[in-house]
């Protein structure tokens, strides 16, 4: 039975450097691909233009990262083996988390200044080049939003303990 829990472990351990590997690789081929596109387009059609997309965005990418540390608690062994219907359903919910979370982290990355080397090869993205303060607004607004998911989660966690006693 502990050969059988070591086998599994260690192919849970293999899968995992590929999956990093490929997410990290997702991401740089989505920051060159589309990432100056999708800031073009926010700053045309968006309510408010780049600044207020990168609000939006850094806004929701708290909000996305609970989302993720929530479904891995659906997804245990335990969870496939009680409700196999409803452990699925978490693991898709995780799956598209993580996507939207490395869209989110493309995007952070076209914003900020990729041609401060020290030969200047790459010419900096447009986003910098039009917006190069972009970057700390949704740093910002991201860190807002993390401080008040927060907030709202200590807030709702004393109301449910007052409400036991």
């Amino acid at each position: 039975m502990k050969k059988a829990k070591k086998d599994r472990d260690a192919l849970f351990g293999c899968l995992m450097f590929p999956g990093v590997g490929g997410g990290l690789v997702l991401m740089a081929l989505g920051t060159t691909l589309w990432g100056d596109d999708a800031w073009r387009w926010a700053a045309r059609n968006w309510p408010g233009g780049a600044y207020a997309f990168a609000v939006c965005l850094g806004a929701a990418a708290p909000l996305l990262a609970a989302l993720f540390l929530r479904t891995l608690d659906g997804v245990g062994r335990a969870a496939w083996k009680a409700r196999p219907a409803r452990a699925l359903g978490w693991t898709v919910l995780a799956v598209l988390a993580v996507a939207s979370l490395l869209a989110f982290l493309s995007l952070a990355f076209n914003a900020m200044n990729s041609g401060k080397r020290k030969h200047r090869s790459v010419a900096p993205s447009w986003v910098f080049t039009h917006y190069p303060w972009l970057w700390a607004v949704g740093i910002a607004s991201t860190l807002a939003s993390a401080v008040l998911l927060v907030w709202t989660l200590v807030i709702l966690t004393r109301r449910a303990d007052a409400a036991r006693t």
